[in-house]
C-alpha cells in the first residue's frame, strides 16, 4: 500500500507497479464533489480523511477508544486506520456488534449535535465556518518534473560537430560546505581571539 497527499506521485507509482494506492486529504472537509471522486479513482483505490471531516468536535469521545470507533462504524466508514491496532481488534470481537436492533443504549453511536440541543441558547459557542469541500482544483496537481535534466549541447561555429556544456554542480553542495567551514573558522578565531 502506498499512501500520498501528491496526485502526481500516485499517477506515478499507477503507470509503474499494482499496488494499492491511497490519496490523503490534510484538510479538513465537509463533503466532497461527485466529479472529484471519479477524478480521485483514476489513480487511488481509496481515500484517508481526517476525523475532524467526520466529526467536527475532537473531544466528543470522553477519551474512550471503543466508543469513538463505534461511532465511526456506525457512521458507515469503511476502514480506520489507527496507532493502536490491539484496541480495533477488541471493538471487532464485542458480541453486542452483531445484535441489531437488540443493541444496547452504550453501544448505540454518538447522535451528532446531541448534547447542543440540551444547552441553553446564551451558552451556545459561536457558529463556526464550514468546512470547505473537496474539490476538483484541490486534488489536481501538475505532472512530476523528470528525475534528471537532459544537458544542453552547443554546436560548433560550422554547425558540424556537437560539444556538451560545462557541467554543473547538481545542487549546489560545494557552496553549502564552504558557507559551513567559513562558518566553523569564524568561529574558531573568535574563540582564539578570547584568550
Amino acid at each position: 500500500m502506498i499512501q500520498s497527499t501528491n496526485s502526481s506521485v500516485l499517477m506515478k507509482f499507477k503507470e509503474k507497479s499494482n499496488y494499492q494506492l491511497v490519496y490523503h486529504v490534510h484538510e479538513s472537509i465537509r463533503d466532497a464533489l461527485n466529479s472529484t471522486i471519479l477524478d480521485i479513482k483514476k489513480f487511488a483505490n481509496s481515500i484517508v480523511i481526517g476525523k475532524s471531516s467526520v466529526f467536527t468536535d475532537n473531544q466528543a469521545f470522553l477519551t474512550d477508544a471503543y466508543v469513538e470507533i463505534n461511532s465511526y462504524v456506525m457512521a458507515g466508514i469503511d476502514g480506520i486506520i489507527t496507532d493502536f491496532p490491539a484496541t480495533a481488534v477488541k471493538y471487532r470481537s464485542n458480541r453486542c456488534l452483531g445484535l441489531g436492533d437488540k443493541t444496547p443504549a452504550y453501544m448505540m453511536p454518538v447522535e451528532p449535535g446531541g448534547l447542543m440541543q440540551i444547552i441553553s441558547p446564551q451558552y451556545l459557542p459561536p457558529a463556526e465556518a464550514p468546512d470547505p469541500v473537496l474539490t476538483d482544483a484541490d486534488v489536481f496537481e501538475p505532472p512530476l518534473p523528470s528525475a534528471r535534466a537532459i544537458a544542453p549541447t552547443s554546436y560548433t561555429s560550422n554547425g558540424s560537430t556537437p560539444t556538451a556544456a560545462a557541467p554543473t554542480p547538481p545542487n549546489g553542495q560545494h557552496n553549502v560546505v564552504a558557507c559551513i567551514f567559513l562558518s566553523n573558522m569564524a568561529i574558531l578565531l573568535s574563540t582564539l581571539m578570547l584568550f
